[in-house]
């Protein structure tokens, strides 16, 4: 057995000092909507507090993320009430996305929420919005062009199965086709009105060509003089399959909905020139009758 001894013990004692170790915050994740309104509190903090001379404070704007549960609403002059939730509905709609908090809303003078729409079409997509109905037959088209502005798809969908709706759908198809159509109506109404200065009725003379005519012989002369330098108005070429008739025909129903008394088109107008091959181009007659002045009348009694 080993015995110890007092100058064996070479161990030196150390003076060890525990120093307490604060914990290490840890950071927040960032979220949207608590950012959204963290930034609407330091808004709203900034507000508070005095303003510098010639700083100006922005009047009748909603601050971020600060919407109440009811929401009064000023829609091209006429007002509503209705719930926040009710606007919050259709997530991916544009009301939806105007009062989520992320965006700054005008108010008028009473505080009203302010939407620059027609206030009385407004009103039924309130209704929608509330209880998943659509407007009547003879108001389906001012609500439809509304409910697409609003993005509210739903709506629309359920629009589009009304007979007057898709008529709108099938003639703005036809539209589509022909690149440069409504500059070319314009033109059209513009050459009438000029062509029946003289009498009451304005004559146009339209060259609608679907493709662009190459001549295939090398002799043929593109300066012969051709019917289409005739024309008032020319479009194409277009790259659909719908042909030049249907242009017209789409033009014609359109100038009649727009309340213009026009004749059925006459048939095309074909170029005469021949020099081993006959030119292929055309115009079609189109005529808008116009009454400037009213019958008279005898002022003589009988």
């Amino acid at each position: 057995m080993l015995k110890m001894t007092d100058e064996d013990d070479s161990s030196v004692e150390e003076n060890i000092s525990i120093r307490e170790i604060a914990p290490r915050p840890v950071p927040r994740a960032k979220h949207p909507f608590i950012t959204h309104v963290r930034e609407g509190y330091e808004q709203s903090h900034t507000d508070s507090m005095p303003r510098q001379p010639g700083v100006q404070p922005r009047d009748n704007v909603v601050k971020l993320g600060q919407f109440p549960p009811i929401i009064s609403l000023n829609v091209g002059g006429v007002v509503y009430q209705t719930r926040l939730s009710t606007l919050l509905k259709y997530s991916d709609s544009m009301l939806a996305a105007m009062f989520s908090g992320r965006h700054k809303v005008d108010q008028d003078k009473d505080g009203h929420y302010f939407l620059d729409t027609n206030g009385a079409v407004f009103g039924h997509i309130l209704e929608y919005l509330r209880y998943g109905t659509v407007p009547p037959s003879d108001l389906s088209t001012a609500v439809y062009r509304d409910a697409e502005y609003y993005g509210l798809h739903s709506m629309v969908e359920k629009l589009q199965l009304r007979p007057e709706i898709a008529s709108i759908i099938v003639k703005k198809s036809h539209r589509s086709q022909f690149p440069g159509y409504q500059d070319a109506k314009h033109d059209v109404i513009q050459a009438a009105v000029a062509n029946a200065s003289v009498n009451r009725i304005g004559e146009v003379l339209i060259c609608a060509f679907r493709t662009e005519f190459k001549a295939k012989v090398q002799n043929f002369n593109p300066l012969h003089g051709c019917i289409v330098e005739s024309a008032h108005v020319s479009i194409g070429p277009w790259e659909t399959q719908a042909d030049e008739e249907v242009f017209m025909k789409c033009l014609e129903n359109d100038l009649m909905e727009d309340g213009f008394n026009v004749k059925p088109h006459e048939g095309k107008r074909k170029c005469k020139y021949y020099y081993g091959q006959t030119c292929q181009k055309f115009v079609y007659k189109l005529q808008i009758i116009f009454y400037p002045w009213a019958p008279r009348t005898s002022s003589l009694a009988a």
